[in-house]
């Protein structure tokens, strides 16, 4: 962002990424762009929307319903990861960044030889296809402000709830 002049030309090239049909799903640095927005605190609500759009308009079930190679389910991951409202920006550094979810309730069951908790759950309230924006969110139960959560926090919580809407929280 420094190197951009600052966090509001940040954010303004990467809508212009995506307004002026810049960013290639297909491209493999690319599918973290999306992502990106929620290192501006404010612009979150970009990340959801934008996060979203490219879920519905790069994959579906007819032909080339997967953007790209998909090579060693890549672009899966990130259609499975971005419809459970989390993704790993950086494989280096064991942080996930968060978003809306597709889905009102997933299950991830942790194998016991390695995680001390039986399962991850991820839950959405009000939950559609209009309602992408993130209202509210919980961690373990307890209020979660901030859009970066660590792979330790998550596995230790086990319980992550988006609250949605309509409306971005500007």
């Amino acid at each position: 962002m420094r190197l951009m002049g600052g966090a509001d030309r940040f954010v303004h090239q990467l809508e212009r990424t995506f307004n002026d049909g810049l960013y290639d799903m297909s491209n493999e640095p690319d599918m973290g762009y999306p992502w990106f927005f929620n290192y501006v605190e404010g612009q979150e609500w970009r990340t959801q929307r934008t996060v979203r759009d490219c879920v519905n308009r790069y994959f579906h079930t007819g032909p080339d319903g997967l953007p790209g190679n998909d090579d060693t389910g890549t672009m899966s991951a990130w259609l499975l990861y971005s419809m459970m409202g989390f993704y790993p920006v950086s494989p280096a550094d064991p942080v996930y960044t968060l978003s809306s979810p597709v889905f009102d309730k997933v299950t991830i069951h942790l194998d016991k030889d390695y995680f001390p908790g039986e399962k991850i759950v991820i839950e959405s309230v009000n939950n559609s296809g209009d309602n992408i924006y993130i209202r509210e969110m919980e961690l373990g139960g307890k209020p979660l402000r901030k859009y970066m959560i660590s792979h330790d926090e998550l596995i230790d919580k086990g319980y992550l709830r988006f609250y949605l809407d309509d409306q971005p929280d500007k």
